[in-house]
């Protein structure tokens, strides 16, 4: 049975743990730092609570985001377990891409807005 997804991020790796905080934040659920790289929280997902492993690590393309299941929910499948694993670590990635593309777009508009006022 697998319980583990990877990513790799195009991310610094300072960057996808601020990343973690805020999305287990979203979900208002507590969560333990076991270490420098690794969190564990109980999330809830599709209705199910159980216990994940979140961890990073530099790579050379970038970091590595891990996400493990720890402890499953009892009523939970082989297939549900891998896809709640897969839905914390697609949250975890769209949060990402979305303040990734939010910064872009601010950014964009704040150059133009300065091009403007100067013509």
């Amino acid at each position: 049975m697998v319980n583990t997804t990877q990513r790799i991020l195009p991310y610094v790796r300072q960057y996808v743990i601020v990343s973690i905080y805020e999305v287990l934040e979203q979900d208002r659920v507590r969560y333990e730092k076991t270490d420098s790289s690794t969190i564990v929280s109980e999330i809830p997902v599709y209705g199910n609570k159980s216990i994940f492993s979140i961890s990073v690590s530099e790579q050379a393309n970038g970091t590595q985001l891990l996400v493990s299941m720890v402890r499953p929910h009892k009523y939970l499948s082989a297939d549900g377990i891998q896809r709640a694993v897969t839905a914390v670590a697609d949250r975890i990635s769209q949060y990402l891409e979305n303040e990734t593309v939010l910064a872009n777009a601010l950014l964009r508009r704040s150059k133009l807005h300065e091009s403007v006022c100067k013509a």
